[in-house]
């Protein structure tokens, strides 16, 4: 399973592919280093990493890989997003539910090694646990003790970094984010 800073990446990406898809085009898009000043201030950035990650949660409980990775927990979020809105924010329940949902889909295309094997992903239709052949993710070590599980950890991050970092900066550009906030 991919590490935090890939589940924040992606969490990004995907938030801001979905606002770009409903967006009207703007005529104010941030060029060179206004984007990347806006981008450091922008709390869309911090709300759909933190939603990124946020399936994690469920190591608290023991239960991780389960329900919080489901299409269940996906429609709670985008539910959770619409009342906010008071249905009024479509494209922004979307947003959060795709930024979520990258978590899900993270875990499903990473490695695992800790039985469950897999993502409850279809819950609460099925209780099967689903993964990739496909390990584009490595799993994350926690034997932090090891100095080979800090190596192990670096490569995984570097990984994930160079496959999604393009994505998430094409996607804020993409969005162009807007200086009128």
């Amino acid at each position: 399973m991919p590490s935090p800073v890939g589940h924040a990446l992606a969490g990004v990406a995907a938030g801001f592919l979905v606002r770009r898809v409903g967006a009207t085009p703007t005529s104010n898009r941030a060029t060179g280093g206004t984007l990347l000043r806006e981008l450091l201030s922008d709390r869309r950035i911090m709300g759909f990493a933190l939603l990124g990650t946020l399936a994690d949660i469920d190591f608290l409980f023991g239960v991780h890989s389960t329900y919080t990775h489901s299409l269940g927990a996906i429609l709670v979020v985008t539910a959770a997003g619409s009342l906010q809105t008071q249905g009024k924010g479509r494209l922004f329940a979307l947003s959060l539910a795709a930024a979520y949902g990258s978590h899900v889909l993270l875990d499903w295309l990473g490695s695992d090694s800790v039985a469950p094997i897999g993502v409850m992903a279809l819950w609460p239709f099925s209780g099967d646990f689903f993964l990739s052949d496909r390990r584009w993710f490595m799993s994350v070590c926690r034997e932090y003790w090891l100095m080979q599980c800090w190596w192990h950890n670096a490569v995984g991050v570097t990984r994930e970094i160079l496959i999604l970092g393009p994505l998430v900066f094409g996607a804020v550009y993409l969005a162009g984010l807007r200086s009128d906030r």
